[in-house]
């Protein structure tokens, strides 16, 4: 799920319904090992995503981008042992800030 070097996002959700982008990115950071990344093509700043982002341990740049294209990058820190999205709630989300 890393595709840091290609610069080609892992998940693009441009085209799906509300609130399928965000039970889809949600879905995919539980595949996420520690240190492992998931990139995501979005249409708008997903602001209801980061609480549960933050509840999950999981770290995220926003990046706005021209014609309505916002870039998330999601890492999950690699000092994390979980594999799953069960954890304390933390603060390590950067939100975004209009």
């Amino acid at each position: 799920m890393d595709n840091q070097t290609t610069n080609t996002p892992d998940l693009d959700v441009r085209a799906l319904p509300h609130p399928e982008p965000l039970k889809r990115i949600l879905e995919e950071t539980t595949r996420l090992a520690p240190g492992g990344t998931l990139t995501v093509l979005h249409n708008r700043i997903p602001y209801l995503l980061y609480p549960r982002l933050a509840e999950r341990g999981l770290l995220v740049d926003t990046e706005e981008k021209p014609e309505n294209r916002v870039i998330l990058t999601i890492r999950r820190p690699a000092g994390d042992g979980r594999k799953s999205e069960t954890g304390p709630a933390s603060d390590t989300v950067k939100e975004h800030t209009p």
